[in-house]
Formats: C-alpha cells, structure tokens, sequence
C-alpha cells in the first residue's frame, strides 16, 4: 500500500475546506498535519479555528494547551489551563490532561498541585515514562527522596533504558540511602546501554571514591577525563584523588577525607 504523506493529507483537508469552512474537525486535522511537521505556530493556528467554531472541540483543547504549554509562554499560561480545566469539568480527562496541568503547575513552581496532578496521571496509567520521572524529579527536589524511590522503580520496571532515572535514582542510593552497591548497578546499567555516558561514568568514580578505593578511582576519573577533556570538574576531581593518594595513610587525618557528598552528622553519645 501506499503510505500518505503529510502534504498529501494537507491537500486533501485543504480540498475539504472549500467545500465545508465550517467543519471543526478539518481545521483540527490540519492542526495535527502541521503539528508532525514540527510546525507549531501554524499548528496551533488551526487549533485555534477549530475552537472557533466548535469551544468544545476536545483534541483541540488538550493539543493546544500542550503545544501552549510547551512554548514556554507565560502570557498563555491561563489560556493553557482553562482548556485543560473544561476537559476536567467535562469528566473528559485523560492522563495527558492530567500531565500537561502538572506541567503547567511546575512552570508556575507549583510543587504541591504538580504533584498532585503527575499522581492523577500515573494512577490513569500505570507505565506512564515522562509523568513518572517528573514525578520523582520533583519529590527528590522537595527534599523528598525517599518518596521518590517507589516511582522510580516503577519507571525502571516498565523503562530500564530512562537514562535520566537511573541517574536520579543512583543519586538517592549515594546522598540518602548511602547503598554503594545500587548506586555502582544503576551507574553500570547506564554505561551498558551508552558506554560514553560521562555523567554515569563519573558519578561511578565517585562511588569508588566515597568506598575510600583511591587506586581504583583514579583509573575511573582518568577514563572520565579521556571521554571529557574538557570537563573541568572531572580534571579537579582526578587532581584531588591523586592528592590523596600520594599522602601517606598515617599522615592523612580522617578530616581531610570528608567525602564529597556528605552532610550527615552523627549523634552526641554524652
């Protein structure tokens, strides 16, 4: 068969125009056929005719409040959420709406009802990849790691290649878990599926760092600056190990070798 292409679908709905200008769902169709061409603006223009004719029109409501919200406009914002609130009012809400009033509410630096909304969207739809990060991103941001762990398993389960959660996730392991095994499978898990990943390959080092196998990451940080030259806190990083190295056991105090990431403190016993 033969595969249409986005121009011919755009003449034929430009065809159907002339013979029906008032028929929401050409003018929607349209909108779509611009939206795969990456063309936003013009997408968005027959959204906007579409909801002319037809307020209701509700592909129109959720695709436009998209494209608006991922604009970035801060003048549309409310324009954004008021289509995405009929669809709510309406009971017409589906986990898209649910993410995209997230979003808007993380724009607007909302973190209560973003998460509010990301729960909504990840209730819908159990593997839902995108509301599931954004939803861990931000509990781990609010100083709450811990609560961010669940949905970043659940991510992992259905996404194992989200390079971006393994990250987040590893980070908790070393800062808030202090498990260095995890941390080291999340960092391996990552270089397996992207061997030149810098990020993970030096987020590794810094678990054999943070396990005191000097020797071992500073092989690691030298790998890392090889991949990286030009990465300067790779090349600061190497210089502090082999500093530490070159000290002798007896002459290094355990003050000097606060790791990197720690701001724990233990209790006073008396």
């Amino acid at each position: 068969g033969h595969e249409v292409t986005t121009q011919e679908a755009q003449k034929v709905y430009e065809k159907a125009l002339q013979f029906d200008d008032r028929n929401p769902d050409i003018y929607y169709n349209l909108g779509v056929v611009y939206l795969e061409q990456r063309k936003m603006d013009q997408a968005l223009f027959y959204f906007e005719k579409a909801l002319k004719i037809n307020p209701e029109h509700e592909q129109a409501l959720l695709n436009s409040a998209i494209l608006i919200q991922e604009s970035g406009s801060r003048n549309l914002r409310k324009v954004a959420y008021d289509r995405l609130n009929i669809l709510l009012q309406r009971k017409r809400a589906n986990e898209r709406v649910y993410f995209n009033l997230g979003m808007l509410a993380m724009d607007e630096k909302n973190i209560t009802l973003a998460e509010k909304w990301f729960q909504k969207a990840v209730q819908i739809r159990e593997d839902f990849r995108s509301a599931l990060f954004n939803l861990a991103l931000l509990l781990s941001e609010a100083g709450r790691p811990l609560e961010a762990i669940p949905f970043l398993h659940r991510l992992l389960r259905h996404h194992p290649d989200h390079v971006k959660g393994l990250i987040l996730l590893g980070d908790i392991y070393i800062n808030t878990i202090r498990d260095l095994d995890a941390a080291q499978e999340c960092y391996e898990n990552i270089l397996r599926q992207e061997p030149h990943n810098v990020q993970a390959l030096h987020n590794l080092c810094v678990v054999h760092v943070e396990r005191g196998a000097l020797k071992k990451a500073e092989e690691c940080l030298e790998r890392a600056s090889t991949l990286a030259p030009r990465e300067k806190y790779i090349i600061d990083h190497l210089e502090i190990v082999r500093q530490r190295r070159k000290l002798t056991a007896e002459a290094i105090s355990k003050a000097q070798l606060t790791r990197q990431t720690d701001k724990t403190v233990t209790r006073d016993m008396r």
